[in-house]
């Protein structure tokens, strides 16, 4: 029987033995002096020693100081007082590494008496995944909270917010408290219930169960911003949560549109720049034709269809004028100016434009800084805002113009393209309908207009604004349905001081030349034909040339050629300014003429005039091409 016993005490004593062995705890014994009686596979693992090295040596080498020197003192006092610290309950301390590491362990104590003799059982548990993993959240819980980036947390079930970081709450102007009350689709403001959920659904379903999203969100003060969400589903939870990282890209959705609008009305520039030349080809040999008839037909009735037909031809020249305004490649003649000096004296006109039931204000600053700008262009400009702003009230309200200076800073002009600087502002202020919403972002775009019953031409505001751009400024536009509209021009501030230049005035025109030899150069044969037959009309002589290269030889076998007349953009390698540059290197005081009817030859008349060569610009008149002969071979 006592074999019995002893078998089956052994037996358990060798099952027990095989379960602490098993166990990834580090589990020792020691007595009352600290020797360690016994320990685990998994307290060598921990420790670095082997067991026969760590067995009968007191437990104060597996552990660094402050506790190695203190350890006995802990015994001593516990076994003499009887005060209990640490037995049977759990603590955090240190261990010490064989290699010299310390790292730290969770240690519980149990003390038990065996044959009068009391002992203690200590078991350990490495903490040093667990603290690096706390370690490592706490730090991405510090970045979530500083991060520049909203956060945010969603119940998935109810969502309703969970959590926010401090950007997040920043933004949106709650307190972490009133933001828990707060439903997701207050502030997601764009997205309907359906569509909360159908997102919600989508996060479920996906196997990544991320998902990108562009909306709105608003604050607690009801204003809205643009933001581009990344949302995360996590199951880490019960019930599971959504998690919404949100960046703020209003700025960059309004550059992105600026940026959009400039390349948009570049193009559109482009465009109407590379028609200008054949439309004014056009235009030459019509006009040219007209006014030879003109001299020819003596009959009334006649005489008034050439009228109308010139007319017509005058109506194709302005809007090719108006379009090259537009694209920002009319020809400026820049004075300097006091713009209060110009609205002063356009009040009564525009007075008498906006009829009885408009009243129209000035508001002029009396420091006024001086500008430099094309009169007669700004006036237009004036004009057409005055003449918009009359339209968009009907039944009558007040029109104000204000002047003042202005100082911007890049902040100021944000999503605008035009560059910080001191300006001159001139603000037209209605009371009327207000712009529309759906034309606000293509409002200076040639032929858009808002005017009813196909009244307008939808080119003023596209004037205005190529103008003031090409002026080195820019336009802003606030508009409300209802309340009316403020157009602001900014034109830059002259740079030299002292008083406003007076207007250009034109010379006398020069009396009529005739009984010259002129060389004259063009490769359209309309034109060419039409030219020759309008100076010979003039009593001079012509020998024509179907290019430069053709015409430079022609020059080259007739000394006695009084003045080249060529067009700039001619085929065949040579242009007209190249003809003229070869022709001078020859020459230097022959007289050289030259004319266009392309956009950047028409911009850059004051950089031919620099060279000494002049331009006539198509479609002109008989008679302007009278004066500019006789003004250049007198």
């Amino acid at each position: 029987m006592n074999a019995n016993r002893n078998a089956v005490r052994l037996s358990s004593e060798n099952r027990l033995n095989s379960i602490l062995e098993a166990v990834d705890a580090a589990i020792l014994t020691i007595d009352g002096d600290g020797i360690i009686i016994e320990c685990n596979n998994a307290t060598s693992r921990m420790f670095g020693y082997e067991k026969p090295l760590m067995v009968g040596h007191n437990v104060r080498m597996l552990m660094p100081e402050p506790y190695r020197s203190e350890h006995d003192g802990y015994i001593n006092n516990h076994l003499s007082t009887g005060i209990n610290k640490i037995i049977g309950t759990g603590r955090k301390v240190s261990g010490l590494h064989q290699s010299g590491r310390v790292f730290p362990v969770h240690l519980s104590v149990a003390g038990y008496t065996e044959n009068d003799a009391l002992y203690f059982t200590g078991i350990l548990h490495d903490l040093s995944e667990l603290d690096e993993a706390r370690s490592l959240s706490e730090r991405l819980g510090q970045i979530v909270e500083e991060s520049v980036n909203e956060i945010y947390t969603l119940n998935a079930e109810t969502v309703m917010f969970t959590g926010a970081n401090r950007a997040a709450l920043a933004n949106l102007g709650y307190t972490l408290d009133q933001l828990q009350t707060c439903l997701a689709i207050d502030v997601l403001a764009d997205l309907t219930p359906s569509d909360l959920a159908e997102t919600v659904s989508r996060l479920r379903a996906d196997d990544k169960r991320r998902l990108a999203l562009q909306t709105r969100l608003a604050r607690s003060d009801g204003s809205r911003y643009d933001a581009e969400l990344a949302l995360h589903f996590s199951t880490t939870l019960d019930p599971p949560e959504v998690a919404i990282i949100a960046q703020d890209v209003t700025e960059k959705n309004r550059l992105i549109e600026s940026l959009h609008r400039n390349q948009r009305m570049e193009s559109i520039g482009n465009l109407t720049g590379g028609i200008a030349h054949d439309f004014n080809n056009i235009l030459t040999v019509i006009m040219g034709n007209l006014d030879l008839l003109s001299t020819e037909i003596e009959k009334p009735d006649n005489i008034e269809m050439l009228d109308d037909a010139r007319d017509a031809a005058e109506m194709g020249a302005r809007l090719t004028r108006r379009l090259l305004t537009f694209a920002r490649r009319s020809p400026l003649s820049p004075n300097t100016i006091n713009v209060n000096r110009l609205i002063a004296d356009l009040t009564e006109m525009l007075t008498r434009t906006l009829g009885s039931n408009i009243a129209l204000e000035n508001h002029l600053s009396e420091s006024l800084w001086n500008t430099s700008v094309d009169v007669s262009e700004l006036e237009n400009a004036l004009v057409n805002l005055v003449i918009n702003a009359k339209d968009a009230m009907p039944d009558g309200g007040r029109l104000l113009i204000e002047t003042a200076n202005a100082s911007l800073e890049d902040g100021d002009i944000d999503g605008y393209d035009f560059k910080p600087g001191e300006y001159v502002r001139i603000a037209v202020t209605d009371t009327g309908s207000g712009i529309p919403e759906e034309i606000k972002d293509t409002l200076f775009d040639p032929f858009i207009t808002s005017k009813k019953g196909g009244k307008g031409s939808g080119l003023g505001l596209s004037m205005v604004h190529g103008f003031v751009h090409q002026s080195g400024g820019g336009v802003t536009v606030y508009s409300e349905a209802g309340s009316g509209t403020v157009f602001s021009l900014y034109l830059p501030r002259a740079v030299s001081g002292g008083e406003p230049e007076s207007p250009v005035t034109l010379s006398h025109p020069q009396r009529p030349v005739s009984g010259r030899t002129i060389l004259v150069a063009e490769d359209d044969d309309r034109v060419r034909k039409l030219t020759v037959k309008r100076i010979r009309t003039l009593g001079h002589t012509v020998i024509e040339a179907v290019d430069g290269h053709m015409a430079l030889q022609i020059y080259s076998d007739n000394p006695h050629i009084d003045l080249v007349f060529t067009d700039v953009v001619m085929t065949e390698g040579m242009t007209g300014y190249d003809l003229a540059v070869a022709i001078r290197r020859i020459d230097p005081q022959l007289p050289v003429l030259l004319t266009s009817g392309y956009a950047e030859d028409i911009i850059n008349a004051a950089k031919l005039r620099e060279s000494g060569l002049s331009l006539l610009r198509k479609p002109y008149h008989q008679n302007d091409l009278e004066a500019m002969l006789s003004e250049m071979l007198s």
